[in-house]
């Protein structure tokens, strides 16, 4: 997947700028509307002849809640080869299937979905009388209060934990928001976990979106409040929102499947939460397709005999339209990544004063072309012993797996590659810290190869006022002619021409190019590795004006 920037700036209207402050929800106000064209492709690698094989799968429909709206204008699904036989299905939870056979098939298995949908997010303010605990659920909506095998709401694990969050809660907003905040400072993302149940996303504070959604939805039952995951498409144009003098917060996702959750509230509705990206709402960047209990509920399965068939998913999204208006209010001082968030007023609950300013403003304009200066080594303090140390964020899957075996069942999984397309026209830019003095022996960054020709090469600068200086070293070039092309991602190793003393401190990687080249360099969403502040992309070379809602893969080889 190669993500691009959009056009969509020349859309966007900003009435107000609020100065960015670190960890933080940015509160915002206005709306989104975008028309989105979405060809999917999904396949099965036939390699020996099936006897039969049933595959059922979502498609995305109407609804709507107080803040988002999405419109099926148009669907058509294309089969390779014909099927038997093609059933449309309702579930108990009004999600739409299609229940697709085939019989002795000994070719490769192709759908092609291709639609239209219309996607509105009012990110207007709110304001909710519901108290807590909860009143008067209606009948219908206590089924989500119910604990599953993956939503161990009734454990007491996550009873003690649910209860100790929300003792001084008076309001449902007050009680949901501590949980929402709890399970983002807590868990790290990560690619291919074992399990994605509650219990193990809490014991390992780790998982993918589903994890996410699992643990959040078994603290919000657990409470005594209804809470449902929502299966969909996010996909990757990036959400760009200015929130201070040249100064931005880009959100990105990746493209592919994806999971996220909504919060009942008695007097508004069902509300949209993407424990990732936003609450009270989410974006013109989410299709929604399902909802249930847990992901049992949501995600496509196929039955076959004698084996369970490989499953590919390819997925390419083209807005037709999309206008972003939006005035970014103010911040609030949790969680530590940033998420949005429209303004929701619980009754007797007092909106957050604005926060203070701590960012320093932009330094003069300095020449975009200006060469990198190269600071001198120190001599390295004397060390009897030192030791090989590898800092950053170094784990990544060489492949995300988009699908399961359970004997004779295949089950998708709500999960896609993360990756930024590096050597486009933006510069991007990750920081690391070291605590004492040591002396680097390389860089590695987790990229893949696409093709062109030309050199990478990495800038390793110093930190100044949270931003990447032009003082520091620049590595050899890599020739991309001479890099092997291979499917997944890797490391690609950078080397210095000189020996490097790193004193104690701040610095970021700047990766370049020259050429022709067509790189990939993967991200882990959130912020494994350090504060919420040290990812950075630029259009000018120096500016620095965007900050990313990731962490980059990277690896520093350090003597220490």
């Amino acid at each position: 997947m190669i993500t691009r920037w959009g056009n969509f700036y020349l859309l966007l209207l900003l009435f107000s700028f609020v100065p960015l402050t670190h960890g933080k929800t940015i509160v915002l106000d206005g709306n989104l509307s975008g028309k989105i064209n979405v060809n999917q492709t999904i396949s099965f690698d036939v390699d020996k002849p099936l006897k039969s094989m049933k595959f059922k799968f979502a498609l995305p429909s109407d609804f709507s809640n107080p803040s988002v709206s999405q419109k099926l204008v148009s669907l058509n699904i294309k089969y390779n080869p014909d099927p038997e036989s093609v059933e449309d299905k309702r579930d108990a939870f009004g999600n739409h299937f299609k229940i697709v056979k085939w019989s002795n098939v000994s070719q490769n298995i192709n759908i092609k979905l291709s639609f239209q949908v219309d996607l509105k997010a009012d990110i207007k303010a709110m304001e909710s009388k519901s108290p807590y605990p909860l009143e008067k659920i209606p009948e219908g909506e206590k089924v989500f209060l119910k604990p599953t095998p993956k939503v161990q709401s009734d454990s007491e694990i996550i009873k003690n934990i649910s209860k100790n969050l929300v003792k001084d809660a008076k309001s449902e907003y007050e009680a949901v928001t501590k949980i929402l905040n709890y399970v983002v400072d807590n868990v790290r993302y990560t690619y291919n976990p074992p399990q994605y149940d509650a219990i193990y996303t809490f014991n390992t504070k780790s998982g993918n979106c589903q994890n996410y959604a699992h643990l959040a939805i078994a603290l919000l039952r657990a409470a005594g409040i209804p809470a449902r995951i929502v299966g969909g498409i996010s996909l990757k144009d990036p959400l760009k929102i200015p929130v201070g003098d040249n100064q931005y917060i880009v959100q990105s996702l990746g493209q592919g499947g994806h999971a996220w959750i909504e919060i009942y509230f008695p007097d508004l509705g069902w509300l949209s939460y993407d424990p990732q990206q936003s609450k009270q709402f989410t974006s013109t960047r989410h299709i929604k397709q399902t909802h249930g209990l847990d992901s049992d509920d949501i995600n496509d399965m196929w039955f076959s005999s004698p084996y369970v068939p490989v499953y590919n998913e390819y997925i390419d999204a083209q807005y037709l339209e999309d206008k972003i208006k939006l005035v970014a209010k103010r911040t609030e001082g949790s969680p530590k990544s940033y998420i949005f968030s429209n303004d929701l007023i619980a009754k007797e609950i007092m909106p957050y004063p604005p926060s203070k300013p701590t960012v320093p403003p932009i330094k003069p304009e300095q020449q975009d072309t200006a060469p990198l200066i190269v600071v001198p080594s120190e001599k390295p303090e004397a060390d009897t012993k030192p030791v090989m140390k590898d800092i950053g964020n170094l784990d990544f899957p060489d492949f995300v797996k988009l699908f399961r075996v359970e004997g004779d069942k295949g089950i998708k999984i709500l999960d896609k590659e993360t990756a930024e397309y590096v050597t486009s026209k933006y510069v991007f830019a990750q920081a690391f810290s070291v605590d004492r003095k040591a002396k680097l022996t390389k860089i590695s960054l987790a990229m893949r190869k696409f093709g062109g020709d030309g050199t990478v090469y990495i800038d390793l600068v110093k930190d100044q006022d949270g931003k990447p200086s032009l003082n520091g070293y620049r590595s050899n070039p890599i020739f991309v002619e001479k890099l092997k092309k291979q499917p997944g991602y890797y490391w690609i190793e950078f080397n210095f021409p000189e020996n490097i003393e790193l004193e104690r401190g701040k610095y970021w990687i700047v990766l370049r190019h020259s050429g022709e080249v067509i790189m990939n360099w993967y991200y882990i969403p959130g912020n494994p590795y350090g504060d919420e502040d040290d990812t950075r992309s630029t259009l000018k070379g120096f500016q620095w004006e965007d900050i990313q809602n990731y962490d980059f893969v990277f690896k520093v080889s350090l003597l220490m």
